[in-house]
């Protein structure tokens, strides 16, 4: 059985608090080499498969621990050893009875965290054996109030791997089996109270036990003394002992609607759409894969056009509350006079002119589900307290109503604006900015993305040109040293727009100066110019330096070979070398 998959949400949330505080990566896989547990550079990579020579296979087949800090020490018999990413890592088993169950391993992707990881091999060798021990614990605690029935294993898998919750009942109505779907939606714990031989009444009151053939039923089932609203079937199935069991699957209506109202969303975004390699864009994307997996309020700053939706749905979709709705609300765009009715909704007969249904406001559509205040800053102060007060008490009120709605969302909030100074300024209030920026997540400006911008470049032209029916399209020399000196106030967006006017206009295979906007052109010039006049000969002899060395860099490599040979090249020693990079990046 996979106890591991029983206790995979609280699993993963150890990992993303290990991973945050030692700046390692964590994987937990069990013992068919399926990973449970991922964060960074694993997460995408959960529930795939390990090799069968791998390292957590011979920890799992051992059940040894293995600490590899050289990337050749014990890696020459895995398959995976040319294309693996890991600097360093060490694998600890998670034993149960004394048979091994899983692997918990920490990794590091860069030298950085590798050195670390070499220099504290003590301190993080006893927190790897501290997490498994944690993870073992959960399982003792599951032993102890959930006599778990070992004898079906398949059956446990099988319904593990269903999205709707699975409870099966031996004839007595007792529960001999049941899904980590269920678990969530019964809000129960495996390993904080006995579940398993227990009555089915005990969770869920007064349920009508029997069998409806191929038929859903809707009902309204009492859960921890709240009607919910369910669509169900009730199956007889016969198991291993010969006896007739009941196979209950069940779902929320909430959940099935929210479904529904997700497919009306755009195209899904996930993290992996999101195009870059620089270290700014690649921290922002880890910092909030590490928010998703939380429930907690998120704050996305950063300049107009730098991407605040794309990650605001990446984290959305890749959060538990995926299969809920994203509403998404632009602060600026709705006109004042409206947006208290677009947010809140309003009663039939609430004003003139208003629905005589009434209305559900976006707050309210986005209930089990996400919303995602974009321009925030453009919030007008009287709508500020009605938002402060949906983020403490998780109610609304709707215009010209008289009862307050519950409600269950989390909430994304974007900006481009400095709230921090509107607050002093008096057109922010500052109970709402802390309220909101619980977890603050900066977004780099393009330029301050190295060369992600031709990474970007080369997906949008290769998009336009497909919807163009043009043939495909490359930029040309100067246009590439043109877009490395300009600023990009406009970052992404203003990307796309300069893009579309050199495929529109490119006569061959080439996008030239001469297809760019003349705006663009002449503003390139005028920055120039000016970055020009406001520099000393000694800063403008240091930036000519810097870009020597950093393009001869990317040119040789980014090691200490590549570094010998530009040091050889310039004439000069490695030690100025490396002094000089010292101080471009201080």
């Amino acid at each position: 059985m996979s106890y591991l998959r029983l206790i995979q949400n609280k699993m993963q949330n150890l990992a993303e608090t290990v991973a945050s505080v030692l700046d390692v990566e964590v994987a937990i896989a069990d013992n068919n080499l399926i990973r449970i547990v991922g964060t960074g550079d694993f997460y995408t990579k959960i529930d795939e498969s390990c090799s069968e020579d791998s390292l957590f296979a011979r920890v799992i087949e051992s059940g040894e621990p293995i600490v590899n800090l050289t990337r050749d020490e014990h890696c020459h018999n895995c398959s995976n050893a040319d294309n693996c990413p890991e600097f360093a890592n060490m694998s600890y088993p998670i034993k149960e009875g004394g048979k091994v169950v899983g692997v918990v391993s920490f990794a590091s992707f860069d030298t950085e965290q590798a050195n670390i990881m070499r220099l504290k091999k003590e301190e993080y060798f006893n927190m790897l054996k501290e997490t498994s021990s944690i993870v073992e614990q959960e399982i003792i605690n599951i032993n102890i109030t959930n006599k778990l029935n070992k004898d079906i294993t398949e059956v446990n898998e099988i319904i593990n791997c269903l999205n709707k919750g699975i409870i099966i009942l031996n004839h007595k109505n007792k529960i001999i089996h049941i899904n980590v779907k269920s678990l969530q939606i019964l809000d129960i714990s495996l390993s904080e109270q006995r579940i398993i031989g227990k009555d089915i009444n005990d969770f869920i009151k007064d349920i009508k036990l029997q069998d409806t053939g191929n038929s859903d039923i809707v009902d309204c089932w009492n859960i921890k003394n709240k009607k919910v609203r369910v669509l169900y079937n009730i199956n007889k199935i016969v198991l291993g002992d010969n006896e007739f069991s009941l196979m209950i699957s069940f779902d929320i209506m909430q959940d099935i609607i929210n479904i529904a109202k997700t497919y009306e969303n755009k195209k899904q975004i996930f993290f992996h759409d999101i195009i870059g390699n620089s270290k700014a864009i690649l921290r922002a994307i880890n910092k909030s894969k590490i928010a998703a997996s939380t429930d907690s309020t998120i704050l996305l700053q950063g300049e107009s056009g730098t991407g605040k939706e794309l990650f605001a749905r990446s984290i959305h979709n890749e959060s538990h509350r995926r299969e809920g709705p994203f509403i998404a609300v632009n602060c600026a765009s709705i006109p004042e006079t409206l947006i208290e009715s677009e947010l809140f909704g309003y009663e039939k007969g609430a004003f003139t002119g208003a629905n005589p249904g009434g209305r559900k406001g976006k707050i309210e559509l986005a209930n089990n589900g996400t919303l995602f205040l974009d321009e925030i800053g453009d919030l007008p102060l009287y709508l500020q307290t009605r938002l402060l007060r949906v983020l403490q008490e998780r109610t609304i009120d709707r215009l010209g109503g008289e009862e307050s709605i519950n409600i269950n969302i989390r909430v994304i909030s974007a900006t481009n604006k400095n709230l921090r100074q509107l607050v002093n300024e008096g057109k922010f209030r500052l109970d709402l900015y802390y309220r909101l920026n619980v977890i603050p997540i900066d977004l780099p400006s393009l330029k301050d993305r190295d060369d992600d911008i031709f990474l970007c470049s080369e997906y949008i032209i290769k998009n336009l040109c497909n919807k163009a029916n043009k043939e495909l399209k490359i930029l040309s020399n100067e246009v590439k040293d043109l877009f490395k000196r300009y600023s990009w106030p406009g970052n992404i967006r203003e990307l796309e727009n300069i893009l579309e006017h050199g495929v529109c206009f490119s006569m061959d295979q080439y996008i030239k100066l001469e297809d760019l906007p003349e705006y663009f052109i002449e503003e390139s010039q005028y920055i120039e110019n000016h970055i020009i006049e406001d520099k000393s000969l000694e800063e403008l002899k240091l930036d000519f330096e810097k870009s020597v060395i950093q393009n001869l860099i990317k040119k040789y490599g980014d090691n200490v070979e590549g570094k010998k040979v530009v040091a050889d090249k310039l004439n000069i020693g490695l030690t100025t070398l490396y002094r000089k990079l010292n101080d471009y990046e201080n």
